[in-house]
């Protein structure tokens, strides 16, 4: 494993961000374009290269500003890691830790920055799997940014993913069996707003095999009974995306988007979902930030770099 101050490749590792079941992250800086990057280091390190590059590849084939970018794989000295976009802030799960419940307007806000890189993810057959509050940044300004898609799996030309995988109190039903959807991933994004507005999951149990019975039937405690500040309209959209039967729920995840800025009052005109994803990208470039290509910083709301003509 990697140690501060070690050099690996191009890159000089700084301090270690922690380690999770399938691998260790550290932050680290690119000494060629001198900017700071995070660096995942998978612990099964033995498995062949097409199986290592798995993750990589369906994370690169998405670019969302809801979504961690990644930016490389790369192998030195036999050690296979992963670069990615350095997101400065914390995850939504030491959030929770701190805080215990969430205001239930920025519960929402997350929710739909949240359903908004699902949504993207879905579009290009990707189901994530293991959505969760630790598998979700908030960066420094509020961005929501997923990661960890180590679980995922690329739906083309098959019905679901059979591996049995997943977070037990995020799980669908259907999951526990090894038959996740993209359904599946809506349960446990009601699982994760559930949890932002009442303090824990809506199914708790250390015994997965309670959570799949009490899920299966259904027996959910409505979360306007434990918080009475969840409006009725909240309450159903949580429940819907909580629904036992995958055709209960909603579809897409841009229904859920449409669903809780009607609850504010606002008028679906064109898609909802362009908008929040114009507003994302507006509150990142209040600052200059620099293009993906050249790294030069570009003018506030440039949308074609003026020094290497990428869109950006």
């Amino acid at each position: 494993m990697f140690l501060q101050g070690q050099k690996v490749g191009k890159y000089e590792i700084i301090r270690s961000l922690g380690s999770g079941g399938f691998g260790s992250v550290f932050l680290a800086k690119d000494t060629w374009l001198d900017i700071k990057v995070a660096i995942k280091v998978p612990h099964k390190q033995s498995q062949e290269l097409f199986k290592l590059l798995k993750e990589p590849r369906l994370q690169a084939a998405l670019n969302h500003p809801n979504i961690v970018r990644m930016i490389a794989a790369e192998k030195e000295d036999k050690t296979f890691f992963m670069v990615m976009e350095y997101v400065r802030g914390k995850t939504l799960e030491k959030i929770l830790q701190k805080d215990k419940t969430l205001e239930i307007g920025l519960a929402m806000d997350y929710t739909k920055q949240l359903c908004a890189g699902v949504d993207h993810a879905h579009k290009n057959k990707i189901i994530h799997r293991d959505l969760r509050p630790s598998n979700i940044i908030v960066s420094e300004d509020g961005t929501v940014k997923i990661t960890d898609f180590g679980t995922s799996a690329w739906l083309q030309n098959v019905p679901y993913a059979s591996t049995r995988i997943g977070s037990p109190p995020y799980m669908a039903p259907e999951q526990f069996q090894g038959k996740a959807t993209f359904s599946s991933d809506i349960y446990s994004i009601g699982c994760i707003l559930y949890e932002m507005i009442i303090g824990r999951p809506p199914i708790f149990d250390p015994d997965p095999f309670k959570i799949l019975e009490r899920a299966q039937e259904g027996k959910i405690t409505p979360p306007r009974l434990k918080n009475t500040q969840v409006s009725r309209e909240l309450d159903e959209i949580i429940m819907k995306c909580l629904a036992s039967k995958t055709e209960d729920r909603y579809q897409r995840p841009s229904e859920i988007i449409r669903a809780l800025g009607e609850i504010k009052g606002e008028k679906h005109q064109g898609s909802e979902l362009e908008d929040i994803l114009g507003r994302i990208r507006a509150r990142e470039r209040t600052a200059a930030a620099p293009c993906w290509n050249c790294r030069r910083h570009l003018p506030l709301r440039a949308k074609v770099c003026p020094y290497c003509g990428e869109s950006v």
